[in-house]
């Protein structure tokens, strides 16, 4: 990814490095930062190809998003999108209006369902599904994907069967769509495939990349299934924004042919699911379901092993974990095989950490465990929203921590979960400064931090991004204004005018 010569000049730098915190001008050459300092440098570089004028705006590090779903991102935007659609009939109108430009097997994928929205807090029904798309298969992914529903055309299409745990019944034993953990696996695993046969991968891919550029993001981790993981790399060099994959697959060995480091992620790893079906796995029973303590997918045994492999191999490990007892069986994993192969800058990574149990974050801290949270999940799904009903008043106000975490020592760096929620680092940084639960607040300087330089640090690259220095790479991004110095209010409203990544402009606001 190599630019031509640059200089950038007259505005505000945020370099993130302690030596040297802010600057006036970066030069830039063959994609890396050649020098970095005051205005003397403009008269010291006047052979660049190219000014950028900043013209009072801010430059920062380009920033870094931890975890992305990358190819169901992509795919997602060639989906119907029902963000935010509180209207059942309207979501029903989406789906009869994609359905008809379909063949008469296509499937219709609608994604970013939120069944909270509308009046009955319902999904739609197999006959809706059915009157909407003209008998064609359906799949109504809810936004966080741990739980959906399908009509009979497009349950016919997974490998399962009456025995398989998630498939909604009434008490009648009638099909209700709806599929919660194994059956919701399944249908995520199947139904994105069908429909990225449907579509094609390659535009899947543009599609996030160019999403992930107008965010400002110059560095995506990409948590992908290994067939996904495997086309990404064949293409990579193609697309404006840089990938560090984490393969969403239990065969080592094969993800080590692939000469990868890093291994993990959710979908068919993940150790629970979530809050909204009772998935997420909890040491304590959710509030008024005493019986109900949510899903583990895997046996302690299964995980320990699966961990220790990865492991003993020199990879880094990185899990989906959202309640307190998948925090804890992946804590225990990790004990295991440091216990069993001692390694000290292993890096391994909890993905949500979203209600931890007390202690499990000095335990994380201990291990040299880093935490990949999401700070946008607070601002879409408040801790004092749905949770006090969920796991009760004293167990919402640990939901989503931040502050925390941070006070207990342990390394954090921040990412979207998208397509759960944008790649927006200036909206995480809101989220983050604007938590709504006051004790987890951090400020912003600090929030900017978590948005690159942790998340170099996450994936072992530190030595080239996640600030600006000489030598490293030219990985920037230019906002209008300075995140730092705007009302805790208003960072949402900062806009990325410019990405920059090894010294090309791979995105331009204006």
């Amino acid at each position: 990814m190599n630019g031509h010569s640059l200089i950038i000049t007259n505005g505000i730098i945020h370099t993130l490095n302690p030596q040297m915190p802010s600057a006036q001008t970066i030069v830039v050459r063959d994609g890396r930062i050649s020098a970095i300092g005051g205005k003397e440098l403009v008269d010291e570089a006047r052979d660049v190809s190219q000014v950028i004028d900043l013209d009072g705006a801010c430059a920062v590090p380009g920033f870094i998003d931890t975890h992305v779903h990358f190819t169901i991102t992509g795919l997602g935007l060639m989906a119907i999108d029902v963000s935010g659609v509180g209207d059942l009939a309207e979501v029903l109108r989406r789906i009869e209006r994609y359905a008809a430009a379909l063949p008469a097997d296509g499937l219709v994928l609608c994604s970013g369902f939120q069944p909270e929205l509308n009046p009955d807090k319902r999904f739609p029904s197999p006959e809706e599904m059915d009157r909407a798309s003209e008998g064609r298969p359906v799949y109504v992914m809810d936004r966080s994907g741990h739980w959906s529903a399908v009509n009979e055309a497009a349950l016919a299409l997974l490998p399962v069967n009456e025995n398989t745990e998630g498939i909604g019944r009434d008490a009648e034993g009638a099909f209700t769509g709806v599929l919660t953990g194994q059956a919701n696996l399944a249908a995520f695993d199947n139904l994105w495939k069908v429909f990225k046969a449907q579509v094609g991968t390659r535009e899947a891919f543009e599609r996030a990349a160019k999403l992930a550029v107008e965010g400002g993001i110059t560095t995506v981790h990409a948590l992908d299934d290994l067939e996904d993981v495997e086309a990404m790399l064949a293409l990579q060099d193609e697309l404006p924004v840089r990938l560090v994959p984490y393969t969403q697959s239990h065969d080592v060995a094969a993800v080590r042919r692939l000469g990868l480091r890093q291994i993990g992620g959710c979908g068919q790893v993940a150790l629970d699911g979530d809050f909204g079906p009772r998935t997420a796995a909890l040491l304590e029973p959710y509030a008024g379901e005493p019986p109900t303590h949510g899903t583990l997918y895997f046996s302690d045994d299964d995980v320990k092993a699966y961990v220790e492999q990865a492991h003993a191999a020199g990879m880094q490990v990185a899990l989906h974990t959202v309640g307190s007892a998948a925090i804890e069986q992946l804590l225990q994993a990790y004990e295991n095989a440091l216990a069993n192969y001692p390694r000290r800058d292993h890096r391994h990574r909890i993905e949500h950490f979203e209600l931890p149990a007390p202690g499990q974050a000095e335990r994380a801290r201990q291990l040299g465990v880093l935490l990949a949270l999401q700070p946008a999940f607070n601002y879409f799904w408040p801790h004092d929203g749905e949770y006090p009903q969920l796991v009760g008043e004293e167990r919402a106000g640990r939901v989503d921590p931040i502050r925390s975490v941070l006070d207990a020592g342990v390394e954090v760096a921040f990412g979207s979960d998208s397509p759960v929620t944008p790649m927006q680092p200036v909206l995480w940084m809101h989220a983050a400064v604007n938590h709504s639960n006051p004790r987890e607040r951090i400020d912003a300087a600090t929030a900017l931090k978590l948005c690159s330089a942790a998340g170099a640090r996450f994936a072992f690259e530190e030595a080239d991004k996640g600030t600006l220095e000489a030598g490293k790479l030219a990985d920037i991004t230019i906002l209008d204004r300075d995140p730092l110095q705007v009302p805790a209010s208003e960072i949402k409203d900062v806009h990325v005018l410019k990405t920059i990544v090894g010294g090309r402009v791979v995105y331009d606001r204006r």
